[in-house]
């Protein structure tokens, strides 16, 4: 009865604004040994009724393309997104604005995977090899995907930018949390905290966590320390995330630093 009544509320708090046009534009600055890369891209998203849930219309607009030789995953899921530009993606939603289900998703998927795809250099010499080794590990994963995960991976177009879970909760003091973060050399777990504040914009989730992971020193492999703070600000009459913000920093054992990524989206 209790989880009804959470459940309830939650759907609730999702209302975006509909038959209008929104766009979420996000620019990710990373920094790996002194080489400074940006990467912008945008998409267009039209919210429709459609039935008792949502229509989420998400055309991406055409970007930069993925610079030659940088073969971060994240850049490659850019390159998966960037194959389909131009091109509308009708993801069905839930009241909650969870995303249900994916019009056409075989054919987004195929196009998604052929955009990483196509990022492997055709040549023979080491780097080549190796990073054509390394998108075919990717899509070795990615492939073979059951069409439950293939959707979870073509909702981040939207779910990220929606947070009716938190609406729904509202305002909340620190508390400890262990967040999920990925280095090359695997996923490791940090220690952190999370509050929820209410100000005149709307609601604030701020998040700070750090720990060990391993890094690649002068000498080998070397324990090293990932922090991670991440801000986002929410609209409670829509449930939407007008702005997030994402900073992760891997240190060395000597304190310098070894990589850092800053994410920025902005939904207007």
């Amino acid at each position: 009865m209790i989880a009804a009544f959470l459940l309830a509320a939650q759907a609730a708090t999702f209302a975006p604004p509909l038959d209008r046009p929104l766009r979420a534009s996000t620019e990710t600055t990373r920094t790996d040994a002194g080489v400074i890369r940006r990467f912008t891209n945008a998409r267009r998203i039209v919210f429709r009724r459609a039935g008792t849930g949502y229509r989420a219309e998400v055309t991406i607009e055409a970007g930069a393309p993925v610079a030659e030789g940088y073969d971060d995953p994240a850049a490659m899921f850019r390159a998966g997104f960037a194959r389909i530009a131009g091109r509308t993606v009708a993801l069905h939603l839930d009241t909650a604005g969870r995303v249900t289900a994916i019009e056409d998703q075989a054919a987004v998927w195929k196009a998604f995977l052929d955009g990483i795809a196509a990022l492997a250099p055709a040549g023979t010499g080491d780097l080549e090899r190796k990073r054509a080794g390394r998108i075919r590990a990717i899509l070795s994963v990615l492939t073979p995907m059951p069409p439950e995960r293939q959707r979870a991976t073509l909702a981040s177009l939207v779910e990220p930018l929606i947070a009716a879970d938190i609406v729904a909760a509202g305002e909340a003091p620190p508390r400890a949390v262990q967040l999920p973060a990925t280095s090359p050399y695997g996923t490791v777990q940090l220690d952190g905290i999370r509050t929820v504040r209410r100000v005149a914009e709307g609601l604030e989730v701020l998040v700070a966590a750090e720990g060990a992971v391993a890094t690649a020193g002068p000498d080998g492999t070397a324990q090293g320390r990932m922090s991670l703070e991440t801000f986002r600000r929410i609209d409670p009459e829509s449930a939407l995330v007008t702005e997030s913000r994402e900073e992760i920093r891997t240190r060395l054992p000597d304190g310098s630093m070894a990589s850092e990524r800053t994410t920025l989206t902005r939904l207007e």
